[in-house]
């Protein structure tokens, strides 16, 4: 019988990614994949590697996607199916304990070895990114080629500023905001390897910080693919701690060094967060 699967997501764009390279790690090409939430990157990416269904992450779908994991639940406690879930661990900072997604992953088998359940989580490790299928749909990429066309010569890399919702959001008791100094190291970090480098900007606030940042290339795209079809087609960049920046990072041509922050979300505290974000192809920084 063909492969059968369910997974309910959570969490924009850049999760997504990290979520559907999981998918593609544990789960057979063909299989029959039922999905919630995942509908940002099937808008912009090609994903043909399984038959998906996906439900839209709506407020009226929400009651279905609770009962889904129940079910889900349920059937991987007793030994129905195949499970996978991400545990909570306890993280220490500032004198605080929080408990959020580890680094580990579990597996339990079930009875009918076709059918798969993967419970919640994030799997935002940098060792999956191998396993991704999934690409940026080429017309996403036409706007960012006719800009680049049009900059002086030299090699791009982009600087991605992300602002937005983090601005409200905290995690360890504090603003996951990096300081607007870390972007202008690492973009000396680039010109020390490459003199000549055209540095584009991409941002979810742009105007908040293109005066803070002048002599940059400024692009809006007209959506969060055409920005990410940007961040591929550059050399290296320097990454905000956000995961579709992380992603940006990882489909660029990486000629050039992808500066990051040092503990990604955790930065200052001493560990890393999300557990193994950071990739070889990386240069960490401290923020």
């Amino acid at each position: 019988m063909k492969a059968r699967a369910l997974f309910t997501g959570d969490g924009r764009l850049g999760n997504q990614l990290f979520q559907a390279a999981f998918l593609d790690s544990v789960l057979p090409e063909g299989a029959k994949l039922t999905t919630t939430g995942m509908e940002e990157l099937l808008e912009g990416f090609d994903w043909d590697r399984f038959g998906i269904s996906n439900r839209r992450d709506s407020r009226a779908h929400q009651s279905a996607k609770r009962w889904y994991r129940r079910f889900g639940r349920a059937a991987t406690a007793l030994r129905l199916v195949t499970g996978y879930a991400q545990p909570r661990q306890k993280f220490e900072a500032g004198g605080q304990s929080y408990k959020l997604h580890g680094g580990a992953v579990t597996r339990s088998s079930g009875l009918l070895s076709n059918l798969t359940y993967v419970d919640k989580g994030y799997f935002q490790s940098a060792a999956l990114a191998k396993d991704a299928t999934f690409r940026l749909k080429e017309t996403y990429l036409n706007a960012a080629r006719e800009f680049l066309n049009a900059l002086p010569d030299g090699p791009r890399a982009f600087v991605h500023v992300r602002r937005g919702d983090y601005a409200k959001w905290t995690i360890f008791g504090r603003s996951p905001l990096l300081e607007l100094d870390y972007f202008r190291r690492g973009m000396e970090a680039i010109k020390a390897v490459a003199a000549d480098t055209q540095f584009i900007l991409l941002s979810d606030d742009v105007e908040a910080v293109r005066n803070a940042l002048p002599g940059l290339h400024v692009f809006a795209g007209a959506n969060v693919y055409e920005d990410f079809g940007m961040m591929t087609l550059c050399e290296g960049g320097v990454i905000s701690n956000s995961t579709l920046s992380w992603w940006g990072g990882f489909f660029c041509r990486r000629t050039l060094p992808v500066i990051s922050p040092t503990g990604f979300l955790a930065h200052g505290l001493g560990f890393e967060y999300p557990v193994g974000i950071t990739g070889s192809w990386m240069t960490p920084i401290e923020p």
